[in-house]
């Protein structure tokens, strides 16, 4: 079994890139050949695992040249197993393997209506439709997910499949026992994850201001860079909490900050299965999620394992934060219900519900 992955970048410390990433080393433990092709020429990491070329470039150009060299490849390699993710990787996978014996998943890890990539449902469906009329199959990250892709296309049920991200390995595990930095407070909250616009970050900042004013609560980390990081900073200052909230960027291994943190918070207005979430609750941190359309009330059991607070709604996530502080909030989540969420969620799980995906 050759296995290639299709991206269209690698962004270092993205979601995707990450459970992808995850994934493949699973397949290689599994003793699968595994290869990565990223269109804009990025190159992954990962130990054992083969960068095959990329095609360079943007738009429809960039795109074509893709498919061409992802058709040789495929051919010169031997390739027999495709998973493919975003969309502009997807299309470039079902050009590429038309007429190719390979076995093809597409897969979607964000919400339907995901306006940061600029597409709307009606052109999603009509490229669901064009996979689906292929001889692939389309895996999605969450159950609910699921079954939004299959309210749209309910003629495609049979070949829309549910498969967990692969999250939880050793290397996580391992990774939160580095110590601290110095530089940060010794009791914080935290957030994490790309500085956009439907992540949050800008809610968590006004409801932060505003549980301010009932109590005194730990500070606030925010973990990740983006282009929206000028903005959240001038609001910070504009909201009085500069001196209270504090932005490290991209950390290469945030996760000694996860395992420490005394409430991990997503203020997500949209996601598909949020991965740190899913690391949060592995190394056993409290959480306060807003209920995204999908992922958050899937993976706390609703809301079982950690607060769930209604989405893009700033007093109600306020009201979270406020109750986190209080015993009366609920009881923690015991070892085993933690340990039984997020077996799916492990790298040997996971790629055991690839394997079973291509053998349907």
């Amino acid at each position: 079994m050759h296995i290639l992955f299709i991206l269209k970048d690698f962004k270092v410390g993205g979601g995707v890139e990450r459970v992808q990433q995850r994934l493949s080393e699973q397949f290689l433990k599994d003793g699968q050949r595994v290869s990565f092709f990223v269109m804009n020429g990025d190159t992954p990491d990962t130990e054992g695992v083969q960068t095959l070329g990329s095609a360079s470039g943007s738009g429809i150009v960039g795109l074509l040249k893709s498919i061409v060299q992802l058709r040789r490849l495929i051919r010169r390699e031997g390739v027999t197993h495709v998973i493919s993710a975003k969309e502009q990787a997807n299309l470039c996978a079902w050009f590429a393997t038309l007429g190719s014996p390979c076995k093809v998943i597409y897969s979607r890890h964000a919400a339907l209506d995901c306006t940061e990539q600029k597409t709307g449902p009606s052109s999603l469906r009509l490229l669901y439709t064009l996979y689906l009329c292929g001889s692939g199959k389309v895996v999605t990250v969450s159950t609910a997910l699921r079954q939004s892709l299959i309210d749209v296309m309910p003629w495609g049920r049979q070949r829309i499949r549910y498969c967990p991200n692969a999250v939880v390995t050793e290397q996580l595990l391992q990774a939160a026992q580095a110590p601290l930095s110095a530089d940060l407070p010794r009791d914080y909250w935290l957030s994490l994850g790309r500085l956009v616009e439907p992540k949050g970050f800008h809610l968590l900042l006004d409801a932060y201001a505003l549980a301010l004013r009932s109590e005194t609560l730990p500070d606030l980390v925010i973990v990740g860079d983006g282009p929206l990081l000028d903005a959240l900073t001038t609001q910070a200052a504009r909201l009085g909490i500069t001196h209270r909230v504090h932005f490290t960027g991209f950390l290469s291994n945030p996760y000694p900050l996860l395992r420490h943190a005394r409430l991990f918070i997503l203020s997500s207005v949209q996601e598909g299965m949020p991965t740190v979430l899913i690391e949060a609750l592995a190394l056993g941190t409290p959480v306060l999620a807003c209920d995204c359309e999908t992922g958050p009330r899937e993976l706390l059991d609703n809301g079982r394992l950690g607060q769930l607070v209604a989405v893009n709604d700033v007093p109600a996530l306020a009201r979270g934060m406020l109750q986190s502080l209080t015993a009366q909030s609920g009881v923690a989540p015991s070892a085993k219900m933690l340990s039984d969420a997020i077996h799916p969620y492990t790298s040997q799980h996971a790629a055991q519900a690839y394997y079973q995906v291509w053998s349907q």
